[in-house]
């Protein structure tokens, strides 16, 4: 079974290095957002608002630099005061 390593690349990384066995494609899908979820809650990344985007990259190593990006969630929000 395929491993996949959920890396997020926001200034603040967090680089997964334990991964996930999952076996289908539509299985991670489903993994990053729920993922994203609990790290866009728990880490509260501010600069988000502020227009800079969130990142996650989704791959088939320990290090988001090596392996094969099988997807990428980016993610940018502003307020109405921007």
């Amino acid at each position: 079974m395929p491993r996949y390593y959920f890396h997020v690349l926001n200034g603040k990384m967090l680089i997964d290095d334990v991964g996930l066995e999952v076996t289908d494609i539509e299985i991670v899908k489903v993994e990053a957002v729920k993922y994203a979820g609990t790290v866009l809650s728990s880490e509260q990344p501010t600069d988000m608002w502020k227009g800079i985007a969130w990142h996650m990259k989704v791959t088939d190593a320990p290090s988001p630099d090596e392996g094969q990006t099988y997807l990428t969630l980016t993610l940018t929000a502003t307020d109405g005061a921007a």
